[in-house]
């Protein structure tokens, strides 16, 4: 069986490296790592904000080529990908100079965005059952959670640039087991739509017509459910930025690490556990449900003074967004829609950009603020989402 189409018991453990070089470690780890190189070079706010941010431009630009039929998310954009973010994450150390820090950090992006797509359009294809899906989904949380680990673990000894070199080296050995992601050379650019997403009963006996009306649809459907996407991204990213910051005057120097570790445990089990329960009451339900329990925590780090209440915010957090998204991108696949996980993650990505940024405008005196415009910009989320759901017909 060829390397393209092979199934294997490896193969979402695949899946799972892959996403954990792309997001926990080619992202995320520059969340942990950020308060260290802040006291060492002696940076303010802004430059660790205008960096991050440019990962997310970046972000975006790797999910729109590839919506925008660009670029094929074939094996070797996949591979050179895997090559680019883990250079990238050594590149860091290099120098502290912020032109290169936010140019590496851009290219960062694009490889991460890249290799999410690569990734996750390719899941429903390669899941020979539905577990199989929430392990690879699994390695965001796995990734952020070696990108805490590593920070709690050698942040004492070693210096940023060290820590850098350290994940660099971890995401090399993952990218070694991720590099046989059964991805094609080539890939169809017009996938055949699912039996949930096909038209099965139509008022006219015209073939024609009713495929009209069913493409129809299925624009509507797709673009309520970006929509709803681009809120999830804005209202997620709010919570997963400013978190950090709520949680500093209680946990110390230590905060960043300690609730990005949280957070990639839950995020780590929240995969499997999402589409068990998909599976058991279905996706619209098991969305409401997972919609509901982020909506909950973003307002319950608005009182976060305890340490008991932030670390309950950071499980929810990590626990709810992986599952939006992995139930999301399902239902986009599941729609036939081509492209459809680089179509919705470039709206997601719109969102993670748009969303730090009104905060820093309108509300960076006003974190509490913030959370709860955070659950506003969710629950709308929730609302589209479902509709679009519905309106697809898939996923009951």
């Amino acid at each position: 069986m060829s390397e393209s189409t092979g199934h294997s018991a490896l193969t979402p453990i695949r899946g799972n490296l892959g996403l954990a070089v792309a997001m926990g470690m080619g992202r995320f780890f520059y969340t942990p790592a950020l308060p260290l190189m802040v006291a060492a070079l002696h940076w303010s706010s802004a430059p660790g904000a205008w960096i991050a941010t440019l990962n997310y431009v970046g972000y975006f630009i790797g999910t729109a080529v590839i919506a925008c039929g660009w670029v094929e998310p074939n094996r070797f954009v996949y591979r050179l990908s895997l090559i680019v973010s883990t250079l990238g994450l050594a590149a860091v150390a290099l120098t502290p100079n912020l032109i290169w820090q936010g140019s590496i950090r851009t290219i960062a992006g694009i490889a991460s965005g890249l290799i999410f797509v690569c990734v996750t359009q390719r899941i429903p294809a390669n899941s020979r059952k539905p577990h199989h899906g929430g392990i690879s989904y699994g390695g965001v949380g796995f990734g952020i959670l070696v990108s805490g680990a590593i920070v709690l673990a050698a942040g004492s000894f070693a210096d940023w640039r060290q820590l850098w070199l350290i994940c660099a080296a971890v995401s090399a050995l993952f990218t070694i087991i991720a590099w046989t992601w059964p991805i094609p050379a080539r890939i169809p650019q017009n996938p055949t739509p699912t039996e949930a997403a096909a038209p099965t009963e139509t008022d006219t006996d015209d073939p024609a017509e009713a495929a009209t009306r069913f493409e129809a649809n299925r624009r509507r459907a797709m673009a309520i459910l970006s929509t709803g996407y681009f809120f999830q991204g804005g209202g997620y990213i709010i919570i997963g930025t400013y978190l950090v910051v709520l949680a500093g005057p209680v946990f110390g120097a230590t905060a960043a690490a300690s609730t990005w570790l949280i957070a990639g445990i839950a995020t780590a089990a929240s995969p499997l556990t999402w589409s068990a329960v998909a599976a058991r009451i279905g996706t619209v339900k098991a969305l409401t449900v997972c919609y509901c329990l982020q909506v909950f925590g973003a307002l319950l780090a608005v009182f976060g003074s305890s340490p008991v209440v932030l670390i309950i915010a950071a499980a929810l957090f990590g626990f709810t967004f992986i599952g939006v998204v992995m139930m999301t991108i399902g239902v986009g696949t599941q729609m036939g829609v081509a492209n459809a996980s680089a179509k919705l993650t470039s709206w997601y990505s719109i969102g993670q950009i748009v969303g730090p940024a009104i905060v820093a405008a309108a509300l960076s005196e006003h974190i509490a603020a913030a959370f709860v415009a955070s659950a506003v910009a969710l629950a709308i989320a929730m609302v589209l989402t479902l509709v679009g759901v519905l309106a697809g017909n898939v996923g009951r």
